[in-house]
């Protein structure tokens, strides 16, 4: 019965592959396949009938090393979840007047990727001089490339139509013919974007063309190339993360040396961005879009005879309604961050309308960059902002536009740009211009990053490098009228800002020798609104030097201002020094106390408490008496200026008093001196001296026994006392 079963179902199936899928004039069948010779089978019977159109349906992942469709009737591949490993070289080839259509619209899966491995002068996984469609739920990747155009796809004068799907980790690596990681449109072919992501390509070389090494570049357009009488159309989706060595991280049209040979300024193709995202893409210029007949292709034999598409002198480049942001140039050389544009002979070289611009970075022209003879630029109703130049043009720049080139910008927002160097939104270096009044922009002016105060742009000011906008008090600020015919003469770096009433506070060291820091605050500012910077001042041999205060006191924000740092010393080191004197008047210290000065060679650090040092003998004899140590003037101190003496010593007085062999002399006050007199005062611990004299024993015997008998006596009358009662 289980068998039965089964073979009801396997030719179930069988009939189904094999059924016509719609009552079209031409005939449509399903051919479901599992593995290579199948697929091979079914290849082969699609190119034989030319009169129906097929549709190949993937039932397991298998591998082939390649094929071609030359059926001019519509072929469809359909994955359903099913991956199609290409061999090394190996390219699904569409022959001129064939249709194949990868994917459906309902988004079925389809993975086709390559083998590792490269592929060496050959095209892409796809190489199209037919027609070829693909939808979202298809996905090409992993294929790598040398020496040739096209990563993921060679669009050989023929049309590809990409309503969707990923192209991804493609790329040509090495060789001296290295454009179109992603995708290299040539020979006149024509590539249409919808939808869909070109993502993580490259296009990667360090060769050299030695005839002219300034001008011919080998590895351009990591994400998409167009060259040779060609045309993209990018209507949706992002060419984004994508790499070239040289020119158009994202997307390039370039001339090739064919083109160019003919008279500078040929382009022949055309690249339209009226949709989608061009972003995070890296190259050494034109990161985001590079568009040139300046800059070209080294190889002459990807021009169209008689190009399909691309017609003769297009507008090179047509950005509108696109994002072309976070794009990253050569900061050190490179031009054109988010746009290069590089000397299009047309009157309409390359236009940009109502495009946003922003977060890209390059060397010089951020943003936007304009460079060669004949350059024509139109930018309308654009918001090119928050793109930052390492050196000159953070929005904009234009440079040796004299052949005819000029730059015309309307309506569009070009503010709040930075240059490291000067010019934060525009830089023009013998390049002709008409600007719009920066008031109708109606845009914030963000200042430096630390002002956090916005003003409404009122003009466009000098932003030079001798005198930076953000650099000059408000008298110094020079505002820019000529902005509407500027020359191909003049040399203009320019800033759209306010004039706000604005004040320099500066903070310096005490000679005024060093700033520590300069900032520009908005009159009114209260003074605990502004930011103190950080204060230092290196020691010297003798000196550390702490920060006490700005002087003067920081106040509310009246008027250009400067502030000084006071430091206090401190000595590195403290040292101590001890000093002996005389109580007994008439009396001097003799040396053999003298000889008992402490000594101490120790260097205290500042805060440092430090305990006196009690001399080694606190009692010396001498003729007629003896000496007796005192004391300290203190027992310990704190190592402070405030302590210490010019020279960084802190001291301690130590006192000595005199004391006759008789016991006889005066007092300072004129008595007898007390026991106390003969008793050192130090309060450092030490061991109080020895006292009295062996030669007045029997004074002292004589004293015992008169105690000892008074004593006695008392005793007894207490005891009769007692006694009687």
């Amino acid at each position: 019965m289980k068998k039965r079963t089964a073979i009801l179902i396997l030719t179930l199936i069988t009939i189904f592959c094999f059924v016509p899928m719609s009552a079209s004039a031409a005939e449509s069948n399903v051919i479901c396949v599992s593995n290579q010779k199948e697929f091979e089978e079914a290849i082969a019977r699609v190119n034989k009938d030319s009169d129906s159109e097929y549709t190949i349906e993937l039932t397991a992942d298998f591998s082939v090393n390649g094929f071609s469709i030359t059926s001019p009737h519509k072929t469809t591949i359909l994955g359903s979840g099913h991956t199609l490993t290409m061999g090394v070289g190996g390219s699904v080839s569409v022959s001129k007047g064939a249709e194949l259509t990868l994917g459906a619209a309902d988004g079925n899966v389809l993975n086709i990727r390559s083998a590792e491995g490269t592929s060496n002068d050959a095209p892409g996984m796809l190489k199209i001089e037919g027609t070829c469609n693909m939808y979202s739920g298809v996905t090409l990747s992993g294929r790598e490339g040398n020496n040739y155009f096209g990563g993921g796809v060679t669009v050989s004068g023929g049309t590809f139509h990409m309503y969707g799907g990923t192209i991804e980790k493609c790329g040509i690596k090495g060789g001296s013919v290295c454009y179109g990681g992603g995708v290299a449109v040539v020979y006149g072919g024509q590539f249409i974007m919808d939808s869909g992501t070109i993502k993580e390509c490259y296009a990667t070389s360090d060769y050299v063309d030695y005839f002219d090494p300034s001008r011919c570049f080998t590895a351009m357009g990591g994400g998409v190339f167009v060259s040779g009488g060609s045309s993209f159309v990018m209507n949706g989706g992002s060419v984004s993360n994508n790499s070239a060595t040289n020119m158009g991280g994202g997307v390039a049209v370039a001339a090739s040396y064919e083109e160019i040979s003919g008279g500078l300024g040929n382009l022949k193709s055309s690249v339209e961005i009226l949709g989608g995202k061009v972003e995070e893409n890296k190259a050494k210029r034109g990161a985001g879009v590079f568009a040139s007949a300046y800059y070209y292709a080294f190889a002459n034999a990807i021009c169209a005879d008689t190009p399909a598409a691309g017609a003769t002198e297009k507008p090179g480049l047509h950005i509108k309604n696109a994002q072309i942001q976070d794009n990253t140039a050569d900061t050190a050389d490179g031009m054109g961050g988010g746009v290069l544009v590089s000397m299009l002979k047309s009157p309409a070289a390359a236009s940009i309308e109502n495009a946003t611009v922003k977060g890209n970075k390059a060397a010089t022209g951020a943003g936007i960059a304009s460079y060669g003879y004949w350059t024509k630029m139109n930018i309308t109703g654009c918001t090119v902002t928050k793109n930052t130049a390492n050196k000159y043009g953070g929005g904009f720049s234009a440079e040796s536009n004299t052949g005819g080139g000029k730059t015309t910008i309307t309506d569009t927002v070009l503010c709040n740009n930075i240059a490291e160097k000067a010019g934060s939104d525009v830089y023009l270096k013998s390049s002709p211009a008409a600007l719009q009044s920066a008031p109708s922009m109606d845009s914030l002016y963000l200042g430096k990053p630390e002002d956090v105060h916005n003003h409404k742009i009122d003009g466009w000011y000098e932003d030079v490098a001798s005198a930076r906008y953000t650099g000059q008090t408000k008298e110094e600020r020079k505002e820019y009228t000529g902005y509407t015919n500027i020359g191909d003469s003049d040399e203009v770096y320019l800033i759209a800002a306010a004039k706000p009433s604005l004040a320099k506070i500066k903070f310096t060291n005490e000679d005024g020798s060093h700033v520590y820091k300069e900032t520009w605050y908005p009159i009114g500012t209260t003074a605990k609104d502004v930011v103190l910077p950080d204060a230092a001042k290196e020691s010297d041999e003798t000196y550390d030097y702490v920060f006490k205060e700005w002087s003067p006191a920081i106040k509310d924000v009246t008027e250009d201002a400067v502030y000084t740092a006071v430091f206090e010393k401190a000595f590195k080191e403290f040292k101590v020094q001890y000093e002996f004197s005389s109580l007994t008047s008439g009396k001097e210290l003799p040396a053999e106390v003298m000889s008992l000065l402490p000594k101490d060679s120790t260097g205290y650090a500042r805060n440092t408490e430090i305990k006196a040092i009690v001399p080694s003998k606190t009692e010396v004899k001498v003729d007629g008496g003896a000496w007796y140590f005192k004391g300290f003037d203190k027992d310990s101190v704190t190592a402070t200026m405030e302590n210490a003496d010019e020279s960084g010593n802190v001291k301690f007085t130590g006192s000595w008093k005199f004391t006759a062999a008789d016991n006889r002399i005066p007092s300072d006050n004129g008595g007898t001196p007390s026991d106390n007199d003969k008793t050192p005062s130090a309060k450092s611990g030490s061991e109080s001296p020895q006292t009295g004299d062996s030669g007045n024993i029997g004074f002292w015997l004589t004293l015992l026994l008169l105690g000892g008998g008074a004593l006695i006596a008392t005793t007894a009358v207490r005891t009769t006392k007692k006694n009687n009662k």
